[in-house]
């Protein structure tokens, strides 16, 4: 029987796509105040001040602009087009941040062709600040394309396209392989999306296991692994896997997301690991909002709150 906690998790991802609680959410200055928490603002001028904030405590970044399941090609290219801005902007400031995209924002779902013309051009712009770009890992609905689509920029000579693999979806081993024998560095993570049994681990104990898997295999085969987790068990066992596998501090990083367990963060810096934080920004924080909700619902008090106050 499932646990409350998955069921509430799982609700909370599934408010994340109910459009009039986006919009009661959204219009409210208390449930706004407690998204900004973990989102650096509305604008790009919002998630630059945040990257050299981060960068001044010896932090590395990724860039996210918010937003995914676009339904036309011209929304597809304008998110292209803040994107490659973006990447400018970091570039003329010489700070240390990539950038990560959803495929599905840049018209997965609509054309294949559409979207891996826009990676690409989001890829070289990436590539010309000297920086990764990371192909976020949503519904399982897309992560065979996803997958493929890092196969293809990887051919056409990005190799410095990875993408996030999620270790709750059954499927994830093998793509951790598939993927390292392409060339591809991955951010690992657990999984942010209520996922069916059939294609999803549905316990702790089980994505927890898979992580530590899929860990062991990229810090033995993979190229510069992407530890994403706030689990300081994982992080721990991360540790000692690389240790003993002769790794040194610089051949691989650990990740967080912007405002989740800060003093974890500044500990891995001050002890020498890499860290680099997932830094999000844009108008439609609102689902992603409610994925970090259901990570963490202790929150969800503070939510309720906001939305009886008018």
């Amino acid at each position: 029987m499932p646990r409350v906690s998955d069921l509430l998790r799982n609700l909370l991802i599934k408010a994340g796509e109910n459009r009039p609680l986006a919009k009661q959410v959204t219009s409210r200055r208390l449930t706004r105040s407690l998204a900004m928490r973990y989102v650096a603002g509305e604008t790009l001028d919002d998630g630059l001040a945040v990257i050299r904030s981060l960068v001044a405590q010896g932090k590395t970044v990724t860039l996210d602009f918010l937003g995914e399941s676009v339904t036309s090609q011209d929304d597809a290219r304008a998110a292209a087009k803040v994107i490659v801005e973006a990447v400018g902007r970091v570039g003329d400031e010489g700070l240390p941040a990539g950038v990560s995209v959803k495929p599905t924002q840049l018209g997965l779902k609509l054309s294949e062709q559409l979207c891996t013309e826009l990676c690409s051009d989001v890829a070289i712009a990436t590539a010309g600040i000297g920086e990764h770009l990371t192909l976020d890992m949503e519904g399982h609905d897309v992560t065979e394309g996803t997958v493929a689509l890092v196969e293809r920029l990887q051919q056409a000579g990005h190799d410095h396209v990875g993408c996030a693999v999620q270790s709750y979806l059954r499927r994830t081993r093998s793509d951790v392989e598939r993927l390292s024998r392409a060339g591809a560095s991955l951010r690992l993570c657990k999984g942010a999306y209520a996922e069916p049994e059939q294609v999803a681990y549905q316990s702790r104990a089980e994505v927890d296991a898979s992580y530590a898997q899929c860990a062991d295999y990229l810090l033995t085969h993979g190229r510069y692994p992407r530890i994403a987790t706030h689990d300081h068990r994982l992080i721990d066992h991360v540790k000692v896997v690389a240790a003993r596998r002769g790794l040194s501090r610089d051949d691989f990083e650990f990740q967080m997301l912007h405002g989740v367990r800060n003093s974890l963060q500044d500990a891995l810096v001050a002890d020498g690991y890499r860290l680099r934080v997932y830094v999000p920004f844009g108008h439609q924080w609102y689902p992603y909002f409610m994925r970090r909700l259901a990570e963490r619902p202790a929150n969800l008090l503070f939510f309720l709150r906001s939305l009886r106050d008018t």
